[in-house]
């Protein structure tokens, strides 16, 4: 049996292998409305390679007689948005010398 500590941060792991997987794939879906079917299928694969990553805590806790909590996967961001980023200030401290 596995303390609940050790349960609790793999069912977490196996939630962040899956939200990868999601991204990967939709990123896959990007490519291919793209007709990038090279992209696509690389991206298909790693997010293949995900599930396997997710499948693999799944089954330790399982044969460990723990219990597998599935939670939400966030949802990717649509294609073009992005997160707002701070502004940049100019990091030279020169001082100009005038013409």
């Amino acid at each position: 049996m596995l303390s609940q500590k050790i349960q609790d941060a793999f069912n977490k792991q196996i939630n962040a292998e899956l939200h990868s997987a999601y991204l990967y794939l939709s990123m896959a879906a990007y490519f291919e409305s793209k007709d990038l079917k090279g992209m696509a299928n690389w991206m298909t694969i790693q997010s293949g390679e995900e599930r396997g990553h997710a499948m693999r805590f799944y089954d330790f806790i399982n044969d460990r007689s723990g219990r597998v909590l599935l939670t939400q996967i966030e949802a990717p961001r649509p294609s073009g948005s992005r997160r707002s980023r701070p502004s940049r200030t100019p990091t030279s401290t020169r001082s100009r010398s005038p013409a």
